[in-house]
């Protein structure tokens, strides 16, 4: 019984303080998304059915996301910093 009231206690803090609530939704939502993308992957047969060349293939494709997103990131950056010289300088 001392449990369900620590637990109910638990509930009603988490529920109450706004930061705690998102943080454990966020932390459920990541939890489910990855418990999805494992059981797609796991039955989806994706690369049983690729050549050694496509998988090759694909890793070059990955690699070249990723640099393109670390690209993006970089100038996203810099435009940021720049903005915010920028901004400065006119106060």
């Amino acid at each position: 019984m001392k449990l369900f009231f620590l637990l109910l206690a638990l509930a009603l803090v988490i529920a109450l303080v706004r930061p705690l609530r998102e943080r454990l939704l966020e932390e459920i939502k990541e939890l489910s998304d990855r418990a999805i993308l494992l059981i797609l992957a796991k039955t989806s047969g994706f690369e049983r059915e690729l050549t050694p060349t496509g998988r090759s293939e694909q890793a070059l494709w990955r690699e070249q996301r990723l640099r393109n997103l670390r690209g993006l990131a970089l100038r996203s950056r810099q435009r940021y910093q720049k903005s915010a010289t920028d901004g400065s300088e006119r106060s």
